[in-house]
């Protein structure tokens, strides 16, 4: 009889270990790799080196809206299926394309942190190399969409991390709503209507406006409406760095413009340049204004990089992520 309890007893050791093993295991999986904003796609070469690859290169390497200069979206990383080993499998993002007779039906899947904590991994199948070339443009939006947004999520949890509590608080208490802004922003204007935070160093200045008024119309919405109140209040609050000059929207430059839907709120989102008048300082903006239906309030977060000569894409990207770590308090 001891000798079956002792027997009972060692079994279950092992089986809450095992369970507990699993648990650490789970949380102890590997953080992602790899550049941000870099894609890797798992492609054989043939295919890389074929229309397949002409199709992927000409959709991951169009260029990203309101920059000055050409960006891509992401950036490439090729490997073949066979050199797919383990140092490639915690890639923050990885694209696996395959094509196959035995393949039935064109297919697209995602599968979040397949091999990595927050990785994206999408695999995309289809029978012949024609078919898959139409299934990717058809699906582009999708494609990229999948992969920045896994960016834009995996910044706001590195932003999340080290907050700056006097800016979460001074946002909070201003507005109602709170935004998570990351080591080196401090606050440069703080008006009634108007709130200036961004993070200098020697050689580039990322900033975002934080401003509201009531709204009347959705004649407010409008492009031309949005940029007009963009660079009236600008002019008030934002001088350059000689007599005179003040920061306004570039209007020799094509600005994008779209609505959506911003955390369930009606919202537009445009992006261009910015530059300042009378002096020659300059560079990308992005704005999203909202409407907060229960206080009646226009609310825009307007965004800006200063980096002259280098690339602006992640600097951007970073104050986006900021803009989407939005949580409102009017709920």
């Amino acid at each position: 009889m001891k000798k079956i309890i002792h027997i009972a007893f060692v079994c279950m050791l092992i089986l809450t270990a095992t369970v507990s093993c699993k648990k650490t295991t789970k949380g102890l999986r590997p953080v992602v790799t790899g550049k941000s904003g870099e894609l890797l796609i798992l492609i054989n070469d043939a295919l890389w080196d074929g229309a397949v690859g002409d199709t992927l290169r000409s959709i991951i390497n169009d260029s990203q809206a309101g920059l000055p200069q050409n960006e891509p979206l992401l950036d490439i990383l090729h490997v073949s299926h066979n050199g797919f080993s383990s140092m490639f499998k915690t890639h923050r993002s990885i694209l696996d394309l395959r094509v196959s007779n035995k393949i039935k039906e064109n297919n697209l899947a995602v599968k979040d942190e397949l091999y990595a904590r927050t990785q994206s991994f999408m695999k995309i199948e289809a029978n012949n190399n024609k078919e898959m070339v139409n299934f990717l443009f058809e699906n582009r939006n999708k494609i990229l969409a999948y992969f920045i947004i896994g960016e834009r999520n995996r910044k706001i949890k590195t932003i999340k991390k080290n907050v700056v509590q006097e800016l979460f608080e001074k946002v909070k208490e201003k507005y109602n709503f709170t935004l998570s802004f990351p080591g080196g922003y401090t606050i440069n204007k703080d008006e009634k209507d108007f709130l200036w935070v961004s993070n200098e160093t020697p050689s580039s200045s990322q900033g975002m406006f934080i401003y509201s008024f009531d709204y009347s119309s959705e004649d407010m919405f409008a492009k031309e409406e949005v940029i007009k109140r963009r660079n009236n209040l600008l002019r008030k609050y934002v001088p350059g760095p000689t007599p005179n000059s003040y920061m306004s929207t570039e209007s020799n430059f094509p600005i994008t413009y779209r609505q959506f839907k911003f955390d369930g709120n009606y919202a537009c989102e445009a992006r261009g340049l910015w530059k300042v008048e009378n002096d020659f300082m300059g560079g990308p903006f992005l704005s999203i204004t909202y409407l907060d239906e229960k206080t009646n309030k226009i609310v825009c977060l307007d965004s800006y990089v200063y980096y002259p000569n280098n690339k602006k894409r992640e600097m951007l990207r970073e104050l986006e992520a900021i803009m989407y770590s939005f949580e409102n308090l009017n709920k």
